[in-house]
Order: C-alpha cells, then structure tokens, then sequence
C-alpha cells in the first residue's frame, strides 16, 4: 500500500554543501559551480525519470544559472543556501499522475508563496524497493525580486508552515488516490495521533542499507529490527486476548444454553411427576369424585362362637335367622383405616420420592452454577494474568524507547563533540596549511603517515589500526590538495598561483612515490623474491615519481629565484631539497628496511642451496611460483 515519508532539510555552507552540487546530483546533470570553480557532473546517474524547474511566472529558468545566482547571494560562510524535501510517491500511480500530482503541490504550496522549486522525479534504486518511487525538491529560500533574490522569508522555516506542508501533501495524494478509483490512503499523522498502538520504525538511509548490504550491522536497522519483533509480540498477545475474550464469550454462551436446557429438562420433569401425583390424589380444592362401593366382605367370627359347633344357628320364630351382634361396624370401621393407613404411607413415599427427585434436580443447578462460576473465573484469572503480562511487556517497551532515547541522545552528543573537535582540528590544519604555503614550505609525505599513526594505532588490533592508518593518511593527503585547490582559486597573482600549484603537485608526486615503495615492500614481503614483477614494477614507478618530484622542485626553485633575487641561493636549496631524493642517474636513496634485508638473506641462501641440488631447485622455483600466484591472488 501507498507509505507516507515527508522529510524536510536544509542544504548549508556549514556543512560542506553547495546548492549548485546539491541541484546536479538531483537532477543528474552537469554544473557548474562558479563560487567554487568546480564542476559536478553527474551524467551518469540513472533512475531520473524527470526534472523541471516551476516559477511563478511560468518562465524557463536555466538551472544552472539559478542555483549560481543562489550562491552569488549569500555572503556568510554558514549561509542556508536551499530547502530540500524529499517525498515518497503512490507506487499505485503511474508517473503521469504521480507528475500531475508533484506539480499541483508544488504549485499550490511552494510557487504561490514566492519560492523557485526545482524537482526531480526518481526510480527505485537498483538493490532497494522496487515500490520506492520518490520526488526530490529543492526550494529557493529568499523572495523573488525581479530577475534576482530579495531578503529570506523566515516564516518558511517555522515548524507550523511544515505541518501544514505535510497535511497538505496528504491531502493532494488521497484525492488523486481516490479519483483513481484506489482504496489506499496515507496519513500524515504519527502512529500515536492515529490511536495506534506500535512503536514507529526509523529512517535507514542509504549508508545503513550499504553497510546491511556488506554484511555489517547497521544500527537504525537494528534498532528496526527489535521495534519490530516488540510490535509482533504486542500484536500477537492483542490477538491472544481478542482470542480469548470471544472463546470466554461462546463459553458463557454455550453454559447458559447448557444450563436453560437442564431446567426446561428439570421442569418437564417435575410436571410429569406433578401430572402423575394429581391422577393419583385428586387436590384438596376439589372434590373427590365418587367411588364405587367396596363390596361388604363376609362377616366372619371375630373369637370363638359362642355356640357349639354341631349346633345350628339360631334362628327366630319366623324361620329366620336371628341379626349378628354390632360387631360388624367395627370390623368395617378397622378395614377403612387400614386402608386410609395404606393410602398416607404410598403418598408419603410419593412426596418423599418428589422431594428427593427436586433435591437432586437442586444439586444439579447448584453444580452447574459452580461449574460456570469456576470457568468464568479461571477465564478471569487468565484474562488478568494476560493484562498483567501486557502491562509488563508495555513497561519494558517503554523502558527500552527510554534507553534508546537516552542511547540516540549520548550518540548526538558524542557526535556533536567529535565534530566540534574535528571542525576545530580542520580549522587548525587549515591554518597551518596557510602558514606553511605562506612560508613556501612543503610538506613531507611521511608527516601525514606519523600522524596518520599516532591517532589510530591501537596495540590490540594491530593490522586493523595500519589499516585505518592508511585511509586516514589518504583522507589527509585528499583534504591537502582540496586546501590547495581553494588557495589557488582565491589567488590572483598568476605566479603565486603558479608556485602553489606546483607545491601542490610535489606533494601528490613524493606521495605516490612513498605509495609504491610501501606496495613494492609488501610485494618482497609476499613473495620472497625483491626481484619478483610486482616489486621491480612499483620499484620503478616510485623511482619515476621521485624524479618527477626533484624536477618539480627545481621548477619551483627557479621561480622563487626569479621572485626573490636578493635571497641566499644555498640556503633555499637546503629548505626546498628533500632528503633521501634520488637524482636522475644517480643512486637509490639510502634506506634498506630490516625485514626485507632478512627475507633477502634467506632467499640468496635458499638460491644458493638449490644451485648445488638440481631437484632442490625444481621444488625452489615450484614453491616460488606458488608464492607468486598466491600474492596475484592477495
């Protein structure tokens, strides 16, 4: 989707930079800098897919002539020469639209208010993001006053004309974007301002993705890395809980329907017994229905008759037999109670039956109750514990933005205390470059290597410090003829400037050839052999810079001599003849280096003892070849 990067800087004398350079590199085109008398060609460069140049006036500005005018302007030596804003494009638009969309902006927020702007439309870089697709502009900062600039506008400079620049390169690019038919969207608002929690990422830049691209660990993309993980987890523990607020909910969801079944089952239940009781005994609210009669059962003696057993019973005058006494009623009235008896015991078992049947219907809800009332509090413990865990991952994320704030400041610091150092070393190298131009003196090739030495050799790493040794002596013989460069620009007498630069062509010639005395050392070092290809060749090439270094000399004598003929002819040629300079057909300067005499030793001795042994010889010169290839290889 569609990124929101707006970054807005200033391009400075204090730092080095010059606008007409910083519009070259843009745009990729060749300039010239008249200010500096250089040439800043960048032809080369590929990935410009457009470059234009807006006024207000419509009117075609040469570049060069503007950023030149731009430089003729200012008059400080930390002059604010120029504002850069660098700005990701829609990698959904095409580059006609993304075109339409750069001009519409840059019209409306930057031309309109007075300013010249110069873009340049770029491609993806080749080893980055194919989606990359970014506008480099690059704006005056003083008013337009006729065909030249008048006083700076610092209001352009207040961070509140910033915001309103970025809100309203958002708008612009979400109204094309929906034009286009495009869900995307982009916000120029901080991840917070949206009310979204993750910790934001950081700028990499093009030096930390080189260093990645090596191998090497670049800090901001560290520093990215670990955001990023504390993001995922923060991510994943958010849908951990979302997770479980809904398996919580379902839960709930599933016990009630669980819990409304076991009552509807309850109840149904508890009609059926109540059904079954009421077909058996009719409620006291209503009444009986009738029963039929029980059949009188026959009466039987209760004890032993009163009569003898052979004697007939009694019967009256009539022919009768004479009434049974009142005993009958008795035997009825016992028969009705047994039966009432027998009638309470099977509805006591009844109601005992029902009350145990909704006691064990009670004990069912009771344990179901308990069961939810257990899982919604383990659900609740686990909830808790996963706020508790959340909040403790939100302070350590909060501890560590603290420690890298607190790191990134320490580094600002030490950074600004290392260039205020290294802007106070300059100075005073400046200064004493000036000193000794002033008092036609040249400086000895190996000063730089001695100090070059001082400053970084560290006696724990000793092949990393001569390396470092070496780039910095490099560093100061480049920062040398850049300083040379400047005093001959400034220089208006031809002789002068004649002088300095053929001081500063001495300097260049005496450093190449201690260059390829170092590179021809090395070469015995690898090989055994001082007489080996490698050697003889940087041999002779320093002996040539040597030569041309005594020549050049001898020019600059001659001119001085010209300037100054009053002064001691022996005492300039004392000043301005080097030591250890070997003259044209004369010897080698007097220096034999302990190591290579050594490892001269031990290979006359090895040819020596091979020129006695034919097959020694054979294996010498294999072994000697094998060096050789070895050190092309190195």
């Amino acid at each position: 989707m569609a990124q929101y990067h707006f970054a807005a800087t200033l391009v400075c004398r204090s730092k080095g930079q010059s606008a007409v350079a910083a519009a070259a590199y843009r745009a990729g085109v060749r300039l010239e800098d008249e200010r500096l008398g250089k040439t800043f060609d960048y032809t080369r460069r590929r990935g410009v897919l457009h470059t234009e140049v807006c006024t207000a006036a419509n009117d075609q500005r040469d570049r060069g002539q503007l950023w030149n005018a731009v430089e003729k302007s200012e008059k400080r030596k930390d002059s604010q020469l120029a504002r850069s804003i660098d700005i990701a494009l829609p990698h959904e638009l095409t580059l006609g639209l993304n075109l339409e969309l750069v001009r519409g902006f840059v019209r409306e927020k930057f031309v309109t208010q007075g300013m010249i702007a110069d873009f340049a439309i770029h491609a993806p870089g080749r080893k980055g993001d194919i989606r990359n697709v970014h506008v480099h502009i690059l704006l005056t900062t003083r008013e337009i006053a006729g065909q030249g600039f008048g006083p700076k506008v610092r209001a352009w400079n207040g961070k509140t004309e910033l915001l309103e620049w970025r809100k309203a390169w958002a708008d612009h690019a979400n109204r094309i974007l929906e034009r286009e038919g495009f869900e995307e969207r982009i916000d120029h608002r901080s991840l917070s301002d949206q009310g979204i929690d993750r910790e934001p990422t950081t700028h990499v830049g093009p030096v930390g993705k080189e260093m990645e691209e090596r191998g090497d660990v670049s800090d901001r993309a560290q520093k990215n890395r670990d955001i990023k993980s504390t993001n995922d987890n923060i991510e994943l523990l958010e849908k951990e809980l979302a997770e479980s607020e809904k398996r919580l909910a379902e839960l709930k969801q599933q016990q009630a329907a669980e819990r409304m079944g076991q009552i509807q089952k309850t109840i149904r239940a508890a009609d059926a017994v109540w059904k079954k009781a009421e077909e058996r005994w009719p409620s006291p609210d209503r009444p009986p229905e009738p029963q039929p009669p029980a059949p009188v059962p026959p009466l039987q003696p209760q004890g032993p008759s009163p009569y003898p057993e052979t004697s007939a019973p009694p019967v009256s005058a009539g022919g009768k037999a004479v009434s049974m006494p009142d005993d009958l009623s008795k035997a009825q009235k016992q028969e009705a109670d047994r039966q009432k008896q027998a009638q309470d015991d099977l509805l006591a078992r009844e109601q005992k039956a029902l009350d145990d049947e909704k006691n064990r219907l009670q004990q069912l809800r009771d344990a179901d109750n308990k069961r939810v009332e257990d899982l919604a509090k383990q659900n609740a413990d686990r909830l808790a514990a996963l706020a508790e865990e959340m909040r403790q991952l939100h302070l350590r994320l909060d501890a560590q933005k603290e420690l890298l704030a607190r790191l990134d400041a320490h580094r600002a610091e030490q950074e600004r205390v290392a260039a205020d150092a290294r802007g106070k070393e300059e100075i005073e190298r400046q200064a004493r470059l000036e000193a000794l131009a002033r008092a036609s003196s040249i400086r000895e090739a190996g000063l730089r290597y001695g100090e070059a030495l001082r400053q970084n050799y560290d006696i724990r790493d000793p092949y990393a410090s001569l390396a470092k040794t070496a780039i910095a002596e490099h560093a100061a013989f480049r920062r040398d003829r850049e300083a040379y460069d400047q005093q001959i620009a400034k220089t208006a007498d031809p002789q002068e400037r004649q002088a300095l630069d053929l001081r500063k062509r001495i300097e260049g010639a005496e450093y190449l050839a201690m260059t390829g005395d170092r590179i021809a050392q090395q070469s015995v070092i690898i090989t055994g052999r001082r007489d080996s290809d490698e050697a003889v060749k940087f041999r002779k090439r320093a002996s040539d810079y040597r030569i041309e270094a005594q020549d050049l000399r001898q020019q600059l004598r001659e001119l001085q001599l010209e300037n100054a003929p009053g002064k001691d002819l022996e005492r300039e040629r004392s000043e301005l003849q080097p030591q250890n300079v070997r003259r044209p057909g004369g010897p080698p300067p007097n220096q034999y280096d302990p190591l290579i005499k050594k490892v001269d030793d031990e290979a006359k001795a090895r040819e020596l003892a091979a020129g006695k042994d034919p097959e020694r010889k054979q294996q010498q010169e294999k072994e000697l070849e094998r060096q050789r290839e070895r050190g092309r290889e190195r």
